[in-house]
């Protein structure tokens, strides 16, 4: 969440010239620069007297990105957790905000191999962008999406399909049809098929997938 627009202090100014600097790693691609900036912006935020509980709050979303991008899962999902915490005393439990935090969390608990917590954060963020934001909201379709997921790498293909599905018809109705994003759930579709032994239909949805990608948009993101 930015902060209020206004003058900026020394402190401040300070800050956001390290999340500036966190975010342009992160685009780069250098991510262990990108944390050590995360890191600094973090600890500018925290430092007496502070900076409030918002810009803490964009700090830690930040240091969790990175350190997950650098592979360091574990402590990527301590400060996801933190930040649930946080959103949900700013914001509120039902909180398309809070529902954010948790779907990251979810997505750092795949990384990290913890498909059973996964599935239950991702779970809860799903049913509050269906219930704040709609069903047919492209937050509740990349949550969709990522149930698939999870339970694709669980080998439950016919679950894993029923999500990538309700996944696929909520961004072909909300998204243009050349966005990448479209592709990544025909993909995962396409496996999920493959694993019930529908490998013509897999076939055809993987063809989609390349022909999506040949005319390709950035994918869509979850944001609220």
């Amino acid at each position: 969440m930015p902060l209020a627009a206004g003058p900026c202090g020394a402190g401040e100014a300070d800050w956001k010239l390290l999340e500036e600097q966190a975010a342009a790693h992160l685009q780069r691609g250098s991510f262990e620069q990108a944390e050590l900036f995360a890191r600094a912006a973090l600890q500018e935020a925290e430092s007496p007297p502070g900076l409030g509980p918002r810009a803490t709050e964009q700090s830690i979303s930040t240091l969790s990105h990175a350190l997950s991008r650098a592979g360091k899962h574990d402590e990527a999902i301590l400060f996801a957790q933190r930040l649930v915490a946080l959103r949900t005393k700013l914001y509120g439990p039902d909180d398309p905000a809070t529902g954010l935090a948790l779907h990251n969390n979810a997505q750092f608990l795949i990384l990290q191999g913890n498909l059973v917590e996964a599935d239950q954060v991702q779970r809860s963020a799903l049913a509050i962008f269906e219930k704040k934001l709609g069903p047919n909201h492209i937050n509740s379709a990349v949550a969709l999406h990522n149930l698939g997921a999870i339970e694709l790498k669980q080998d439950r293909f016919k679950e894993a399909e029923k999500y990538l599905r309700r996944a696929l018809a909520i961004k072909e109705k909300a998204l243009k049809p050349g966005n990448l994003s479209i592709a990544h759930t025909l993909d995962n579709l396409a496996a999920a098929l493959d694993g019930q032994g529908l490998q013509i239909e897999a076939e055809k949805i993987r063809r989609r997938a390349e022909g999506i990608r040949q005319r390709a948009q950035p994918p869509a993101k979850v944001g609220a």
